[in-house]
């Protein structure tokens, strides 16, 4: 079933499942295919965002003793076009890192190694021309594993400001919407760095 590129329909969560062996080594994880509600359980216990409102075109998990410990997910990027990457018409083989994350105590690496992995794999099954991730400065995040992964670094997104509520809520854009008469603030958006890496 995994050589065929299938995802994996197994219970890789039991009841307590870090309970076992922990990975001493990126090598000893086996990258396969994994489908979109396998990869949010991994997002919802070890990503900042957690397991919703991510994109899903393909998924990679990273196994070790029958047991998810990693996933990562690609699909079609937000924008329908990055000055200098890719255009509105030019968007087909184009897609994004959409999510990517590990157990706390995965082993260095890990992370780095799954990119490496999980593309070599998505290239046997899609048409990948430009990968784009991005990194988070209100995390922290340089975008280290991406250089390590041989992607080109773009620096920073620019400045925007999203609506909030007084609740703190984001409020997506709404049509006709004049802000000034509602209840909320503008806040700033965290600046991200782009990466890109070129298949062509």
């Amino acid at each position: 079933m995994i050589d065929r590129g299938e995802a994996m329909e197994l219970d890789l969560f039991p009841e307590d499942p870090y309970g076992g062996s922990i990975p001493t080594s990126p090598l000893q994880f086996k990258v396969v295919p994994i489908s979109k509600k396998q990869a949010s359980e991994i997002y919802r216990l070890h990503h900042y965002l957690g397991e919703k409102g991510f994109l899903h075109q393909f998924s990679f998990g990273a196994l070790y003793n029958g047991v998810l410990w990693g996933a990562i997910t690609f699909s079609i990027p937000n924008p329908h076009s990055i000055k200098g990457l890719y255009s509105k018409d030019d968007q087909s083989g184009v897609l994004e890192i959409n999510r990517l994350a590990f157990a706390s105590d995965s082993p260095k690496n890990s992370c780095s190694r799954m990119i490496s992995i999980a593309t070599r794999l998505l290239r046997k099954r899609y048409p990948l021309k430009l990968l784009i991730s991005y990194a988070d400065t209100a995390q922290k995040h340089t975008g280290a594993i991406y250089k390590a992964s041989g992607f080109i670094s773009h620096g920073l997104t620019a400045k925007k400001k999203d609506f909030a509520s007084p609740d703190g809520k984001i409020v997506g854009k709404l049509k006709g919407a004049i802000y000034s008469n509602m209840e909320g603030s503008w806040i700033s958006r965290s600046q991200k760095y782009l990466y890109s890496r070129s298949f062509t």
